[in-house]
């Protein structure tokens, strides 16, 4: 991983806990960046776990603008999924195994 890779994801998580506090309970990149197999067009596949997760819409909402600034200064696309604190530890889906298997925490 580059260091403007490691960089964004600090000021990602530092942004995250500024709008969650408390609320914000993990935040792991997957997909290839963390598999060490991005390409350049690659973008940022980063899971937001939360202690409780109210209407998803909302949570893209309140992270927008720091997806956006983000993504403007350092030329990469951040895509976010947002899960619940509870499912992201008691759910078993194809999805949620796959993250857990490549997940590196932030």
């Amino acid at each position: 991983m580059t260091n403007s890779t490691h960089q964004l994801l600090r000021e990602f998580k530092a942004g995250l806990a500024n709008i969650y506090g408390l609320r914000l309970k993990g935040v792991y990149l997957y997909g290839s960046r963390a598999r060490g197999d991005q390409d350049r067009e690659s973008d940022l596949d980063v899971l937001v776990i939360l202690d409780d997760l109210g209407h998803y819409g909302e949570e893209v909402d309140r992270t927008s603008h720091l997806v956006s600034e983000l993504s403007l200064k350092y030329g990469v696309s951040i895509s976010r999924v947002f899960v619940s604190q509870q499912d992201w530890l008691e759910r078993q889906t194809s999805f949620l195994a796959n993250v857990r298997e490549e997940a590196i925490a932030i």
